[in-house]
């Protein structure tokens, strides 16, 4: 006898990453069209975690909610829904490997993601390591949407975090050295802005101090500036750079000048009543 479960016993809350409307849609088309090709995979919620719905969601956010839109009423098991016994630690570990391997995040989140990811793997190193391994590894190694989800503690967590998500070491390394140099209220303030994909005005950001993050971030949301550079200067932070404009003419028309044909420089000189020296130059 094929089994189900309801899409309403599913709790979809508390996700690291929110569903895009837009992006619920598409999937949704597609539901329809060809019908559901990816299982979402949900884990039963365990009793220290208290009353709720009798599952939570691990990984396929926006497939879950596509699924809503239509109005889905169950989920048949192994079809359209895995059902995986995985504690909160290895659900979190498993939710952020699926959202950075897929390289849909922008450069702000993906460096968030990742500060989490390493804070949640050193929790999940030390439990298995101090026990001599963990107890649910068996369980926490089975295939999951096609893929097996095994984490060696013992390897460093940057090394096992390339493998998961297809991102160098340094890459990582580098990403979440940003996430902890980023204040929290100017990280709620550039929400939205180009800013979240720049990881160079990222850095730029993040060299400053908190309460400047902040003030530099309230003149980006605003509108007021476009960069941090030009954030600084609206806010007093910096001196504007003056460029002279000549320089910039004088650097176009030397670097014009050296592609030019000889011909092409006798007519130019012709022109401003010069003569071409023999070096082809301008004469007096």
């Amino acid at each position: 006898m094929t089994e189900t479960i309801r899409l309403d016993e599913i709790d979809a809350t508390n996700r690291l990453r929110t569903v895009n409307p837009a992006h619920v849609e598409l999937i949704a088309a597609s539901i329809e069209q060809q019908g559901l090709s990816q299982p979402i995979v949900v884990r039963p919620r365990s009793p220290e975690e208290g009353d709720g719905l009798p599952y939570i969601l691990v990984v396929g956010g926006h497939r879950e909610a596509a699924m809503r839109s239509l109005d889905w009423k169950e989920l048949t098991i192994d079809k359209h829904v895995l059902v995986r016994d995985l504690d909160p630690l290895d659900a979190r570990l498993i939710e952020i490997d699926e959202n950075v391997a897929r390289h849909e995040l922008n450069a702000l989140d993906r460096a968030l993601f990742l500060l989490e990811r390493k804070e949640v793997y050193e929790k999940r190193r030390i439990a298995a390591l101090g026990r001599g391994g963990d107890r649910k590894s068996a369980k926490f190694q089975e295939k999951i949407n096609s893929e097996s989800f095994r984490i060696d503690f013992s390897e460093r967590f940057t090394e096992d975090s390339a493998k998961r998500t297809g991102y160098s070491e340094s890459a990582i390394q580098k990403a979440i050295t940003l996430a902890r140099r980023l204040d929290e209220r100017a990280i709620r303030a550039i929400r939205g802005t180009p800013l979240e994909d720049n990881q160079t005005e990222l850095f730029q950001l993040a060299d400053l101090q908190g309460d400047q993050q902040r003030i530099v971030a309230e003149r980006i949301k605003s509108g007021e500036a476009k960069t941090v550079a030009q954030a600084k200067v609206a806010a007093g932070l910096a001196k504007p750079l003056i460029v002279d404009p000549q320089k910039s003419i004088y650097s176009a028309l030397h670097a014009n000048w050296d592609k030019a044909t000889k011909q092409t420089r006798a007519t130019f000189l012709k022109e401003i009543g010069a003569e071409m020296t023999k070096r082809g130059g301008a004469g007096a």
